[in-house]
């Protein structure tokens, strides 16, 4: 009767070795699977970066950096005016999105309410700020151009040296633009400001593109050219009519934005928005209870304690958030596409409040879609730079939280 027991033991003991040797099997496979996977996904981001490096390290010079985008000296092209206009733009995004982004998290995390309907309406706010973090960005570009852009038409549509109807703040004279010949263009004051174009039938003072003024000669159709190469730069037909422009004030503003650095840097505060709040939340989240109860049982405010005790030990947390969202609003081309547009003939940052602007991912985009070697060589150089700025903002955010974890330590 006692060899019955004794052989399930056996049983017993040989199916648990059998099944602990089957989940150590898998237990290898499974950490064999998840190394294969990383080595993947390393070795292709190390074949784009080796290719990318391969195809724009002639590239990568001075005029690179400190020129702009030229159509007919190619090999002197730069990036100069998509780094400021990258910098323009993703500096009105961080000074909206980032107040905006850490006051919404504090307002959800630290002053919930007690109200069962207020309640209902947090948790549906809620529901929807973790929605919007998955929405392709391309749709926040739709709604830039429809909200800044356009603003839904209530101020009027923008016309080229117009008003909308809005006044005017920084646009002071406006200007007829003549092209005598290659390379010389003139600027004619207009003494009317509502007159849109004048017609030159004599002789008038302008100033050329440097600002210096100038003479200009008028040619009547049928009598012999001037000879003297001075004289002919600064003769125009009879009746020549040409575009207007409006000298603008740093400081010009209308309503609507229209497509201006703007509008783009407003539409991407909106797709970073998301991101910062829920980074902020979970680091408030993260803050242990009991400080918040040792400064509520020492008579602090709610907003005592949240400025004192809950956002410093928070803060680390909130900035590697904040800037590592930063950095996808430098590297986001889909919005800045729908907002701005692709047009990438500029020769310096934006001059007023209302001017356009080119960024980087925009610049990128614009030389890699060209036929052209050298600007496929001038792209690849462009994605280095841009990879170089996101490694500073990641190693930025590393070194600031280190910084503010030892400070508070």
């Amino acid at each position: 009767m006692s060899t019955l027991p004794k052989a399930l033991s056996e049983q017993d003991a040989d199916f648990q070795q059998s099944n602990a040797s089957r989940r150590q099997r898998m237990s290898v496979w499974f950490y064999g699977l998840c190394v294969a996977i990383a080595l993947i996904s390393v070795v292709v981001l190390v074949v784009l970066l080796v290719s990318i490096w391969v195809q724009g390290q002639s590239r990568l010079t001075a005029d690179l950096l400190m020129n702009s985008h030229s159509e007919l000296d190619i090999e002197r092209s730069g990036m100069w005016p998509a780094i400021i206009g990258s910098l323009f733009v993703c500096g009105v995004c961080a000074l909206v999105a980032l107040p905006l982004g850490v006051g919404t998290a504090v307002f959800l995390e630290e002053f919930k309410p007690k109200a069962k309907p207020l309640r209902w309406l947090h948790g549906f706010v809620q529901l929807n700020i973790a929605n919007l973090a998955g929405v392709p960005s391309i749709v926040y570009g739709l709604l830039g151009l429809t909200v800044f852009v356009y603003m839904f038409n209530i101020f009027g549509q923008i016309k080229v040296n117009e008003s909308s109807g809005w006044e005017l703040m920084g646009a002071n004279h406006k200007y007829q633009v003549l092209s005598l010949e290659t390379g010389n263009v003139v600027f004619v004051p207009q003494t009317d400001p509502d007159q849109r174009q004048i017609t030159i039938d004599q002789p008038v003072q302008g100033m050329d593109a440097a600002g210096d003024p100038i003479e200009i000669e008028v040619w009547q159709p049928g009598t012999p050219k001037p000879t003297d190469p001075a004289v002919r730069r600064r003769t125009v037909r009879s009746g020549a009519i040409g575009a207007t422009v409006t000298e603008k004030s740093w400081y010009y503003f209308r309503l609507p934005l229209d497509k201006s650095f703007l509008a783009g840097g407003l539409t991407l505060a909106l797709v970073i928005l998301p991101i910062i709040i829920i980074a902020s939340q979970e680091s408030l989240r993260g803050v242990s209870p009991s400080l918040r109860e040792a400064s509520m049982g020492l008579g602090a405010t709610t907003w005592q304690t949240v400025r004192d005790v809950s956002l410093p030990a928070a803060l680390p947390g909130i900035m590697t958030g904040s800037i590592l969202a930063m950095g996808r609003a430098i590297g986001e081309a889909a919005p800045i596409l729908v907002v701005l547009g692709a047009a990438v003939a500029k020769n310096a940052g934006p001059q007023n409040l209302m001017d356009n602007a080119v960024t980087m991912p925009v610049l990128i985009y614009n030389w890699a879609g060209r036929q052209q070697d050298e600007f496929k060589e001038l792209a690849a150089a462009a994605i280095i730079v841009l990879l170089v700025i996101l490694l500073l903002l990641n190693s930025a955010a590393i070194i600031i939280r280190h910084k503010v974890q030892q400070s508070q330590s």
